[in-house]
């Protein structure tokens, strides 16, 4: 396990963590986190883990037991935690049709298996109740290393970042977010929510054919249609170029729209955390 980053404007004592929020994104290969004001509106810490690509959840669990952090800062009693994980066992739920009774069929639309739970939570902006399933032994190791968490899937604050950086109401956007051998798509219609999917992937020849799938499904004008772009990805990597070449209006997610931060963290490119830094506007 490697630390990629680390990078503060200064230490987070326990007796002020009260004051900030502690957000974190477990990854398939990555363990990422940021620390913030209370009002979410300033980057204090960003850091970084490779781990691996952990096989099992349980070797997941102890790659973040680990982590120096895991005894100390994350320990400290924050005034929020949120903390996200990768899955591709969700569901989208309207939120006027959602029924709690319901919840054992919405498990069944997310392949649930043994030594799972069902977790529920709300995406705001788009009036959704995100139904995930999550390991049990995972949930209850964060619930544990973490302070009183609050846990949602990816799709929960990239859908929410991806709102807030939309602009008016009148726009519309394909936001793409790249991670290890995956991305997850949303496409906002005069600012609402119309697709959201996530994809694994092996090359760039097996992105550009989901991204073929997306135009066609979506009818897509390509020449019209702006696309932002953030997570692992850089202007030179080929799915970007591939991207570029079916859409001229493209460009990198703006992180600056979600929350301030120092000149200390101006040269790491900052739409490559965009999800992390979304994290916060999850409820």
């Amino acid at each position: 396990m490697n630390k990629l980053l680390y990078l503060s404007t200064s230490e987070v004592q326990s007796q002020l963590a009260v004051k900030c929020n502690l957000l974190v994104h477990i990854g398939m290969d990555t363990i990422r986190y940021a620390i913030t004001d209370a009002f979410g509106t300033d980057l204090q810490v960003l850091a970084e883990y490779d781990t691996g690509k952990p096989e099992s959840p349980s070797e997941l669990i102890k790659v973040i037991e680990s982590l120096p952090e895991s005894s100390k800062q994350f320990k400290y009693s924050f005034n929020k935690v949120k903390v996200s994980y990768d899955t591709f066992n969700y569901t989208f739920i309207p939120a006027d049709l959602y029924e709690q009774d319901d919840e054992e069929v919405y498990a069944k639309f997310i392949r649930s298996e043994e030594n799972t739970e069902v977790l529920v939570t709300n995406i705001r902006t788009a009036d959704i109740k995100n139904v995930s399933a999550i390991d049990s032994k995972l949930h209850q190791s964060i619930s544990r290393i973490f302070h009183n968490p609050k846990i949602f899937n990816q799709a929960s604050p990239f859908v929410e970042g991806t709102k807030k950086t939309l602009g008016t109401d009148r726009d519309s956007a394909l936001f793409i977010d790249f991670s290890a051998g995956q991305f997850q798509v949303a496409y906002l219609k005069t600012s609402k929510l119309e697709f959201y999917n996530i994809f694994e992937f092996a090359n760039p020849d097996e992105f550009n054919y989901y991204l073929l799938h997306i135009i066609e499904s979506l009818s897509l004008e390509t020449g019209e249609t702006k696309v932002i772009v953030s997570g692992k990805v850089s202007d030179t990597d080929e799915v970007y170029k591939r991207t570029q070449k079916y859409f001229p209006s493209m460009g990198f997610a703006d992180a600056n729209l979600l929350m301030k931060h120092s000149e200390r963290f101006e040269d790491v490119p900052l739409h490559t955390y965009f999800s992390l830094i979304a994290l916060d506007l999850c409820e």
